[in-house]
């Protein structure tokens, strides 16, 4: 009886340089996977890519804890989450464009 041999070849997704996989980025920001999952499916998190897996700018991770701590310590809701985000992030904005506008002066 003659055996015929097969190779296995392991191929791993081009990861874009400097992205964080989900399991990095879970591991950076302390959360489970999972965790991570559902902040994506909701829209608070964006990956910078899905396909063929997700893959997060590192400036991602300080947003997880920062949705992590909203839910888990201080008890908001998702939705509040994602409403306090974007507050957040006007907030930001708006004191970037004072900083300019003084700096103008």
């Amino acid at each position: 009886m003659e055996y015929q041999r097969y190779y296995l070849i392991l191929r791993r997704p081009s990861m874009r340089a400097g992205l964080l996989s989900l399991a990095e980025t879970a591991l950076q920001a302390g959360v489970h996977p999972e965790i991570i999952e559902r902040m994506t499916d909701l829209g608070l998190i964006e990956p910078e890519q899905t396909s063929p897996e997700l893959l997060f700018a590192p400036a991602a991770v300080a947003d997880v804890r920062r949705a992590w701590r909203l839910r888990n310590d201080l008890g908001v809701n998702w939705a509040g989450v994602g409403l306090v985000m974007d507050l957040l992030e006007q907030v930001r904005k708006l004191e970037k464009e004072l900083l300019l506008i003084k700096g103008e002066q």
